[in-house]
Parts: structure tokens; sequence; C-alpha cells
């Protein structure tokens, strides 16, 4: 009998069933909640700050703007790095936060510093800060069919004030940018020659329009028995008001109409936006990190649908983009998989051990483990993601493992007779350590990724803690849910031979010869295993490599840049010229274009660059996007602009990360822009010249063109004028000024003053506009010199200093790059206080191998720990050890069979690899060794552990290939980028068992340990 505490546990199967019913009403609750996202939430600790300034030189942001919020970001406790970018009228700064901390306390430090220095910064320039990866949080994209006739300025008012805040109001939504044109605008255009004949100037014309626009309380009265408020209003609404305003000119008032024009239009901005190649308004939706993106995308579809009577008429929404189709491909394909391999699986069980209750038990574990596989990602804060979905599909068919090796020991044991509880608890008493083992050393292969922090756990994590907590349900599982069943359905030995017991016959009887060829020329088998390791190692070598394959998200994203520099004009002329010949293609639908950045949203691009994003005909092939970019490059090549195209989730990914270090930088230190632009570019020159570099780029050193306007101190003195004043003009006239906004309902009317000419008047009429002096009317050119000159593209800072990052792509060993860099830049003189440091990833890289390598090695201990407490001995750790890179052969093979590219998923799947080939080697020999320990000869001992053992292994083998075959076929489009993980795991597995059933216990006998434990 067995004991009396087994007994009582067998014993108390409503104690079980409540726990499991828990756990299950848990699981479901989690399935139906858990978020379904593309890729990981990114918690990383590092926040971007964006700032616009149109118009301000590098310079002028860099003293203005920048250092201002770099003294007050330096000061945060946590911070690690600062690090600066001042473009033309953009400033972007990364702040990178001490690892293990919260991302969200660290976004709340980052605005509180903000807001200490809002007060020195430029008036309307207002900074915008958020969590790095936020770029994957946007999950819709639309832009709005502009009929002939309508300006663009009314459709952007209209979804301002309709539109906007209802999206807002969805739960979700963190925020809506909308762009395209400006604001709804009574621009003033003064008239020079009616100014100069009135003897008015610009300031008189804004102070004119500013004193006539008034809107503020004035208190309140009693009126009865009501406090009533008082409000003075004054607020000129439409351009014939505004011509008839009266301008003091001397003793007389001028109207307004008749020293400038009034037009009712927009305010001028320095972007574009193209929905084939007509204006639009674009409108984008970043959903909140932690909300779904499918009931977001659907609620945003949905209320632009009600509200599309809000648009002009003739105007209609095109959907350019919606994150939530890719999310609903992964879903339901990998879930597809996930039910169908699940379903194989159970099938193969049932053919080959017969319809029984035991089996029956035995598919029961699968969906279960699933179940609470996905308990446990939502109880962790994880969402189902590429990653998870991809692990939970490659474990579907390795977590029926310990149920099948539990459930055989179990018929083992019934099938010799006795009582039924007593042969359920001594089968499991015979399995339990070595199916604890084999579960934990699978799982400690993943506690490498789980410990490794920064980046690799942003995409590493959830794979492992999927893969872990799925694999420990089933161990669980298997070692309580199923005996205890077994137990209390009475389930009998089996009487008649299932349909699949011939196949699994003729399989014995052929591994009973491979069997016996191993055991009489191990050491040959052993060089046969490691040639066959080799030679698939050569052949991934030949497979095409990518990051991460995307499926078709029904669009593609074609990034461009001209010149720094380039005229917007000529920008748009190009890519008009470029989007029209790829909308000649039958292959696109639509182009929506985006050039340069609104200073309403988060893009950092300048004028001479941006992106259009090519809507794919509902008819093209998903299979072949790659074939697909390459054909739209060719067509759309246009001189001067360079492109690269690739999925929107996959560049905004790369957005997400574009705060990180390049992999390899050189960055050079100094003080004075003209210094620090001649160093880095004989530094540039000599790394040139190293073989090992590649596309080396000095984008920090790139001189532009700028008009800069010195004022002449004698001739402001003479005239009765202060450079402040000057600028005062320079700056209504030419850069121009809201001088008021009028409310309007939910949006407002903008009185904005001008030149209208302004940009086109060149170097000539610029020194010939008149300026208003104590003298009359003085032409520009008396008062300050008007002359080009060349500036820096952009300026950097880290920490606060300046500094010149130089980049370029390694072509081989990272290390040995840095070395022969060094040695170039060796003899490159530097003045005083000027120094060249390595960047990058390097020291990152340096770091995470280090902290990689020492995880590494505490799980390697720790499974020759766990595998020496199974085993007491240690050249049977060593043995089973050696199975785990022998196990890759397979894996590597079926990549290079299948021809499937090698991503990171497929790098995960060889790491799985490691853990899952143990399973059925502790299986195996810890049979052999008992054998031993009751008498058996050694040889006699194994060859009975392997007609035990194959059943099982096999049946675990054709359960796990069968579960992860759908995926390994490839089959949907939302399961084609886990197609890599599932061939590897589903040849290694194959290839494992193999191993396990011929060349471990061929070993375990040649390397015989001399005692046996009983």
């Amino acid at each position: 009998m067995p004991p009396t505490a087994a007994r009582r546990l067998l014993a108390r199967p409503v104690l079980w069933l409540l726990l499991y019913g828990a756990l299950v009403v848990y699981g479901v609750y989690a399935l139906l909640t858990i978020p379904v996202e593309v890729l990981p939430r990114f918690g990383y600790p590092q926040v971007m700050v964006i700032a616009h300034w149109p118009g301000a030189a590098p310079e002028e942001v860099e003293t203005l703007v920048a250092r201002p919020l770099e003294g007050e970001l330096l000061a945060l406790p946590d911070l690690v790095t600062l690090r600066s970018v001042m473009g033309q009228g953009t400033l972007e700064i990364d702040a990178r936060f001490v690892a293990g901390g919260s991302a969200r306390l660290d976004l709340q430090a980052v605005y509180s510093a903000i807001d200490r220095a809002r007060g020195a910064l430029p008036a309307g320039v207002a900074p915008y800060a958020e969590i790095m990866g936020n770029a994957v949080n946007e999950v819709a994209d639309y832009a709005v069919h502009i009929p002939s006739g309508v300006p663009a300025w009314r459709v952007l008012k209209a979804v301002q004030a309709s539109v906007v805040p209802a999206l807002r109001a969805i739960a979700g939504v963190q925020r809506v940018e909308v762009y395209g044109t400006g604001n709804e605008a009574l621009w003033v255009q003064p008239d020079l020659a009616a100014m100069h004949r009135y003897g008015v100037s610009p300031a008189d014309l804004a102070g004119a329009v500013s004193g006539q626009t008034v809107l503020g309380p004035a208190g309140y009265q009693l009126l009865g028995h009501q406090d009533v408020p008082a409000e003075v209003r004054h607020l000129p609404s439409d351009a014939e008001t505004l011509r008839r305003l009266p301008v003091r000119s001397g003793s007389a008032a001028i109207p307004l109409g008749d020293l400038a024009r009034v037009e009712h239009t927009s305010v001028p901005v320095y972007s574009a936006a193209r929905l084939d190649g007509r204006p639009t308004v674009a409108l984008v939706v970043l959903k909140q990190p932690g909300a779904s993106t499918l009931p977001v995308t659907a609620a945003v579809a949905r209320t632009l649908e009600n509200l599309k009577g809000e648009l002009p008429p003739g105007a209609s929404w095109q959907r350019v983009y919606s994150q939530g189709h890719l999310v609903r491909l992964i879903r339901n394909d990998l879930g597809r998989n996930l039910l169908v391999g699940g379903a194989l699986a159970i099938a193969v069980l049932f053919w080959i051990l017969g319809f029984q209750r035991g089996v029956w038990v035995l598919a029961l574990s699968i969906p279960l483990a699933l179940l609470l596989g996905i308990a446990g990602l939502h109880a962790a804060g994880q969402t189902l993601n590429l990653l998870t979905l991809g692990a939970l599909s490659v474990a579907v068919g390795l977590l029926a493992d310990d149920g099948i090796i539990v459930l055989e020991s179990i018929y083992h044991r019934l099938e010799g007779g006795g009582d039924t509880v007593e042969g359920v608890w001594a089968g499991l008493r015979d399995i339990a350590a070595p199916d604890l083992t084999g579960t934990l050393t699978t799982v400690a292969v993943f506690l490498p990724l789980l410990l490794v922090g920064g980046l690799a756990a942003l995409f590493f994590v959830p794979f492992a803690l999927a893969m872990s907590i799925s694999l420990l349900a089933s161990l669980a599982i298997s070692l309580s849910l199923i005996p205890l069943l077994v137990a209390r359905l009475g389930v009998l030995p089996r009487t008649r031979p299932a349909s699949g017991t011939r196949f699994l016959a003729w399989l014995e009887r052929h591994n009973e010869r491979l069997l016996d060829l191993t055991l009489r020329h191990p050491r040959s088998a052993l060089a046969a295993s490691t040639a066959v390791l080799a030679g698939a190692v050569a052949a991934v070598a030949l497979v095409p490599v990518s990051f991460l394959p995307l499926p078709n998200e029904g669009v593609l994203l074609d990034s461009f840049s001209l010149p720094p520099g380039s005229a917007l004009t000529d920008v748009e002329a190009s890519v008009g010229e470029l989007t029209a010949r790829l909308r000649s293609d039958p292959a696109v639908a639509h182009t929506f274009t985006r050039i340069g950045s609104a200073g309403a949203t988060a893009y950092t691009e300048r004028s001479f660059a941006g992106e259009i994003q090519v809507v794919l005909s509902p008819g093209v092939s998903a299979s072949n996007l790659d074939d697909v970019a390459a054909h739209l490059l060719r067509v759309g090549r246009t001189a001067g602009v360079q492109q690269s195209i690739d999925t929107p989730t996959i560049e905004r990914v790369g957005e997400s990360l574009s705060g990180l270090p390049q992999p390899f930088v050189v960055t050079v230190y100094g003080s004075r822009i003209s210094t620090l632009r001649a160093v880095s570019e004989e530094a540039t020159k000599r790394l040139r010249t190293v073989a090992s570099l590649s596309d080396v780029f000095n984008n920090d050193a790139y001189p532009v063109t700028r008009l800069q306007i010195a004022p002449r101190d004698d001739a402001l003195a003479a005239y009765g004028l202060s450079p402040a004043a000057m600028f005062a003009q320079l700056d209504l006239a030419l850069q121009g000024r809201v001088l008021a906004r009028v409310p309007e309902g939910n949006t407002h009317l903008d009185l904005y003053l001008r030149l209208k000419e302004a940009p086109g008047l060149g170097l000539a009429g610029l020194r010939a506009l008149p300026l208003r002096t104590a003298h009359g009317w003085t032409p520009l050119g008396v008062l300050a010199a008007v002359d080009l000159a060349v500036g820096p593209n952009q300026i950097r800072h880290i920490n606060g200093a300046r500094a010149a990052d130089i980049l370029a792509t390694p072509s081989g060993s990272l290390g040995d790059a840095v070395a022969a860099a060094r040695k170039a830049l060796a003899g490159l003189e530097l003045p005083a206080g000027y120094r060249i440091a390595f960047g990058g990833l390097y020291p990152t890289l340096e770091h995470l191998a280090l902290m990689l390598a020492l995880a590494t090695a505490g799980a390697f201990l720790l499974l020759i720990g766990i595998l020496l407490v199974q085993f007491d001995h240690l050249r049977v750790a060593g043995i089973l050890l050696l199975d785990m890179p022998l196990a890759l052969a397979g894996g590597a093979i079926a990549l290079w069979i299948s021809g499937v590219g090698l991503n990171a998923t497929g790098l995960i799947g060889f790491l799985t690899l490691l853990g899952v080939s143990l399973n059925h080697d502790i299986v195996l020999l810890h049979r052999a060794r008992r054998n031993e320990a009751s008498g058996l000869a050694p040889a006699e001992a194994v060859r009975e552990a392997v007609r035990v053992r194959f059943r099982p292994i096999i049946l675990t083998t054709l359960a796990a290939a069968l579960g992860m075959l759908p995926t390994a076929l490839g089959w949907g489009l939302g399961a084609e980028p886990e197609q890599g993980l599932a061939m590897v795991v589903l040849g290694g597995v194959i290839w494992s068992s193999v191993l396990s059933t011929n060349l471990i216990p061929a070993l375990y006998l040649h390397w015989h340990p001399k005692h046996v434990r009983p």
C-alpha cells in the first residue's frame, strides 16, 4: 500500500478539483481580457523629449531650448546618460535612467524638470516627453480625401472640433495628432508701399489688431437675487470686420484694409501632407501602453464612421494604416495553429494509445496547461504577442511530454496487475524524480533570458516566461491531476492494441537495429553526430537572416531623405514625382506622404525628409513583401532622393529604439563647433581607411547654408533703432506671429500677421526690405549685413557637452573593428580640451555579454547541480550535457532544408532545444540505472530502458512535432514570423529523440560509471 500521506493525497479529489477549478476560472478570465499585441510592451527606462521651434537655427535651439532643459534634466538623481540633438527648428533629448526603475516614474521626473525649465524657454516652445518605445503604440493612421474647392483648413477645423474630442474619449487612447495644414486664420498681409505712404510700421498693425481684440472677465453684478458675471468681448471674426479696424497714423486713423490685405486662409506651416498627391489632413491615434490594440482600433473606426457627416461635403476618410489588422492576423493565425496543433497532438495520442480514459485525461492536460500558461502571463502583466504566442505555439506539443511520461509509467505498473491506487502511486513514484528533473532542466535554460536586463529583456523575457510558465503548469498537472483522475476513474490496462501500434512497432524494430549498430561503434556514432552538427552549422550560414519579419500589414513604409537644406518646394516636387510613379504601379492602391514634422506631433524629421505610407492593393501577394518592396524601390527611384522601405511596425520599432546608441560610434568631444567639425572630418577620413568598417558617416559635420542678419551698431545708433526693435519688425514681417485667438466653439480662429511674400524675398529683397526708424523708412541692408553663411546641420550633446558622432557598420567582430579604429586614430592630433571616445552599443554590448555569460554560467551550474542530484555522478551528467549541442543539428538542418530564414525567434528556438533535448535522456538513463541497481547487467539494463521508454519518447516526439507543425509549415500569414522558431524546435526534437534512443545509451555504456546508486 502507498504511504499514508500519498493515500490521503489521492483520496481527496475535491481539494484538487477546487484548486484547478479556481485556476481554470482565472485562466478563462485571462484569456478573455489579456491584451493581444504585435510586440511586447516596451518598459525600457529611457524618456524622449521633443521640442519644436520652427525656423530656429541649431545654435539658437542649443542655447535657448536645450541648455535650460539639460540643466534641469542633468540634476535628476537616477539619470545615467543624456543625449541631445539640435537641428533646424527641432530638439530631441534622450534621457536614460538606471535599470530596474519604473519608466512611468522616470517620465514624471522628466516632466517635472520640463516644468521647472519652462519659464526660461522661448515663447511658443512646448516640449513633449514620452517613454521610449511609444512609436509602436501608433495604432491607426487616417487621411481625408479633400474634394476640389474645399480648403484643407476647413477640414482641419471640422476634425479638431468634433472628431478629436470623440477619439480622445475612447478608452485606451493616449494621444491624437492632427496635421497637414495650419489652423484657420485671418491672415493680415502688410502692403509695404501703403505702409510707407501712411507712415505705419508692422508693429503699428500688430498693435491695432491686438488692441481691438478683447475677451476677459469684468467682475460680477448683483441683479436681483443672482450674481451675474460680466464679460468684455470684442472679437473680430471675419475679414471684413478686420479690414475696418482703425490703425493710428499720426492724428489720423487708417482702415487696416488700406494698409494690408486680409485673407481668410490658414497659418502657413513648414511641412506637408499629401494623400495620392493631393493636400490632406492626417490623423494619428496612439494608444495607452497598457491598452489592447484591437478594441482601440475598432472604436476609432466606428467613431470615424459615425462622425463622417462632420466633414465638409464630399470629404471622406481613407484608412492608411491600422495595427489592428496585423494584431488580428497574428491572433487568428497563431491561435488557429495552437488549436490545430493541439488537436493533432491529441489525435496522435489516441491513434497510438487508443480511446481509453487515461488518454482522455492526458488530452485534457494540453489545453489546461495552455490555459494556465496564459493565466500566468496575465498575472505577470504580459500580453499575447508574437513572442508569447510563438512560445505557446511551440509549447503546445511539448506540454504533453510530462503527461505522457507519467501516464506510461502508470500504465506500466497497472499492466502488472494489483490495486489501481497502489499502481498509480507506484508508477508516479517511479517517474516523478526524472520527470521533475527533465522539466527543471528545460526551465533552467531560460533563466539567462529572465535575468538579463536592458534591451534583451524587451524581447526575450516574454518568450522565456511563456515557455517556463506553460512547462511548469504541465509538470504540475502531470504530477497531480493526471494520477488523481486515473486513480478515481479506475483506468484499466490496455486490453487490445490501438490502430497506431503497428507504426510504433515498425519504428521500434528499426530503432533496435540502429541501437545495435551504435552500441557496437559508440565512438564512430559520436563522430558522425559531431560531423552532422558541423555540417548543420555550415548550412545555417547559407540561410537568409533577418531581424523579425512581419506579415503583410497591407502597408509598406518608404522613408526618404533629400540633402540637408533642400527647399521644401523642391522636396515636394521630387516626392510628388516619386509618389506618382508609385501610384502608377498596380500593386499600389494609395500613397500618403508626410514631409517634415508638424509642431503638434512627436515627429522630428526636418523639411528635407519624411515618409510615404504605401497602401497596397488587396490582391498583392503577402508572401513576398521583400520582393514587393524591392520592386517599389525600383519603380519610385528618383534622382537625389534616398529611400528605404520596410513594414510600418518594423520601422516604428526602429523609431522607438532610435534614442539608443548605434552599434559602432566614435564620439569626438569639444567646445567650438568649427573645431569640432574639422576634427570629426579628419577622424572620419581616417576611419574610412579601416577595412572592417563600412558606411562611415558623419552627419553632425554636414554643413548647411543659412542666411545671417547681423545688425550694424553704428547704423542702428544713427537711425535711432535698437537691435531688439529691429528684430521685432523682422519677426513680424518674416517669421509671422499669431496676434490673437478668437474662440469659435471647440476650436479657434487665429489672427495672424506676416508678409505673404516673405519666404521668396531672396538676398536682394531682404536687403531692400524697409524698416521703420526714427528717420523714416530705411532698407534693412543699411542697418544690418545680410549674407549667406555655413552652419552645422545639427549639434549634439552628450551629458551636456558638445560632441560629434561618427557612425559606421562593422563588417566583422565589433571588438576587432574597435581595435582597428583605435589604431587608425592613434596619430590624430587633438586641440587642448578635445578628446575621442568609443561609444555606441560597444560598452553596452560588453556589459550585456558579461551579464549573459554570468547568467549562462549560473544556469549551466544549475543544470549540473540538478543532474548530479538526480544521478549522483559527474560522468552521467557530462554525457547528458553532451547531447545539448548535438541536438542543435536537427534544428539547423530543418531550417536549411525548409529554406526558412533565421530571425530573432529562430535564435530563441535554438536556445529552447538546449533544454528540451535533455528530457528524454534523463528519463531513459534513470530507468537504466534503476535496472542496474536491481541487478541487471549494464548492457541489458540499457536495452530494457530503451524498450520501456521508447514508446513515451516517440509519443512525446510525435505530439511535439504535430503540435508545432502548422506553425512550422507557415500556415497563415500571421504565423510566418514564428515559422523559423517552430521549424528549429521541430527538427531539433526529432533529431534529439534519435540521439536519446541511440547515441546517449551507447555513450553511457562506453563511459559506464563503476558505481551505480541503488
